[in-house]
């Protein structure tokens, strides 16, 4: 397209490019009452757009329902200088009112009065448009916003059902629904992230509306994985009222401990936070963070044995490192970013300080995507492999010196039905402690053969039960024993053993 720009005394002919569907989107949002996308609107993004005018008071809109006069006041100028004839933006500062005096019903739980602002603000407002399905999106959306409402309640029933876990917009709602109701939820998700369709924001609130889903399915630990996943999208462009909702999300989900540990990371990197200094705040984080992580090692897995080992006997590490470059491999990727586990980042992590490289093996794709993610992040050339990990093990060429074997889980009776179909649609049946026991034998078998001469493993999930190893150590542990490995640690349900070497004295 081409635009007429003025400069000096003639008129010059440029091209730039814009967003053909920006407007319809705003309108939408201004429908459903998404006032931070409205406001999130940039003059950089409006000023060469052949519907700036309209834009820019939408964006005004925006600004006025989240309470910044000033720049309100800014963007109706904007508007009116882009052409916006005055009887446009009195219909939409009229109908804002009517939005604020519906909000301020809400508080005061005047249903009613309510639902006769939100009415008459779409019908000024947008006075062509299906007034009834907007109304009650807009009263939900607005209710949701106020941390008093759920989305898709029906305003006309008497109440609002206390919720305040989501401030998505209709549309990042119906694409979580979607990937809930989908074959694969994780190919879903992973599917709509890749393609780029969904802002950083829009992202975030997605992972809020995952956990709040799974939350009603009493799947507590997907939910906190969908949290979690939303805590890492925080940055320093994230606004406070997100950074509010997931600590109280996390509240409500019986992880007051994380929301703590967010609530204080934010209060000490924010402006303006206590008189101290950058260096000062972060003694202070890092004192936090240490207390935290000895109250945490408790519930460490087994992964933590290994770590510990790994830093232990970092200087025998480097040594090693002079002739060539040791491997650390993990079978079974982490599945679920909850608190405890999450080994693939922390021994990915361990290996970039230690000068390892570090191979990660599990059968599900979306596990290795997400070790992928970790990787990148932490710009680091480890391998995130997508195969059953006793296969990996058979047919990996050369030695390993050190493996944490959390693969095939056994069946303790708890496992939640999106894990079991991870099992069903990768394996072909549902966890089976049969199978567990067989898989982790056939990875002993090449651990045995494969593992470097002072090499270390290490077994999530296994322990001694009236003298007998069990759980995914069941056949695993017996024929390390037997095969030349002596047992070294035995805590959190896991264990550390080294090929010919004696052990230290365990309790159990």
């Amino acid at each position: 397209m081409v635009l007429c720009t003025d400069t000096s005394d003639e008129q010059e002919a440029v091209r730039v490019p814009y967003d053909e569907n920006l407007l319809e989107r705003a309108r939408t949002q201004w429908q459903f009452g998404d006032w931070e996308s409205l406001a999130a609107l940039e003059r950089d993004q409006l000023q060469y757009h052949p519907d700036r005018g309209k834009l820019a008071l939408l964006a005004a809109a925006g600004w006025a329902q989240i309470g910044d006069t000033s720049k309100t006041r800014a963007l109706v100028r904007l508007a009116q200088d882009w052409g916006v004839n005055n009887n446009v933006i009195s219909r939409i500062l009229i109908a804002g009112v009517h939005n604020s005096l519906g909000r301020a019903a809400i508080l005061g739980k005047q249903q009613e009065r309510a639902l006769k602002h939100f009415e008459t603000t779409i019908t000024i407002g947008t006075p062509a448009a299906d007034q009834r399905l907007l109304t009650q999106a807009r009263i939900n959306q607005q209710s949701v916003q106020l941390g008093l409402g759920r989305h898709g309640a029906d305003p006309s029933s008497g109440g609002f059902a206390l919720s305040g876990r989501s401030m998505a917009c209709a549309t990042i709602s119906t694409l979580a629904r979607q990937c809930v109701e989908s074959p694969d939820v994780h190919k879903a998700v992973d599917g709509l992230r890749a393609s780029n369709r969904i802002s950083p924001r829009e992202t975030f609130l997605l992972f809020i509306e995952l956990a709040d889903h799974y939350f009603e399915r009493k799947d507590d630990l997907t939910t906190v994985h969908f949290l979690q996943n939303a805590r890492e999208l925080i940055d320093d462009e994230t606004n406070e009222q997100l950074k509010t909702l997931l600590v109280r999300n996390l509240i409500v989900v019986g992880k007051a401990d994380l929301a703590a540990d967010l609530a204080m990371e934010q209060a000490l990197l924010s402006e303006g936070h206590l008189a101290l200094n950058s260096k000062e705040k972060a003694a202070l984080l890092r004192a936090y963070q240490q207390t935290r992580q000895k109250a945490e090692a408790r519930s460490e897995h087994g992964h933590d044995l290994l770590l510990n080992w790994l830093r232990k006997h970092a200087e025998e590490l480097k040594t090693e490192t002079r002739e060539r470059v040791p491997v650390l491999v993990e079978i079974g990727s982490t599945r679920e970013n909850v608190p405890g586990q999450g080994s693939t980042r922390k021994l990915a992590v361990a290996c970039k300080e230690l000068g390892l490289h570090f191979i990660t093996v599990d059968m599900d794709p979306h596990n290795s995507r997400m070790a992928a993610e970790v990787f990148t992040k932490l710009e680091v050339p480890f391998e995130a492999i997508t195969d059953k990990g006793e296969d990996y093990l058979r047919n990996y060429q050369g030695y390993f010196d050190y493996i944490f074997l959390d693969a095939y889980d056994f069946d303790h009776g708890k496992h939640s039905e999106l894990r079991q179909s991870r099992y069903r649609k990768f394996l072909g049946e549902q966890i089976d402690d049969e199978e567990c026991h067989r898989m982790h034998l056939d990875c002993a078998e090449s651990i045995v053969a494969k593992l470097a001469l002072k090499g270390v493993v290490c077994l999530d999930d296994t322990w001694l039960d009236d003298g007998s190893w069990t759980a995914k150590g069941t056949l695993a542990m017996p024929y390390l024993l037997a095969n030349g490995f002596r047992l070294l640690e035995a805590r959190n349900r896991a264990v550390l053993l080294a090929r010919g070497q004696g052990g230290s004295s365990v309790s159990f």
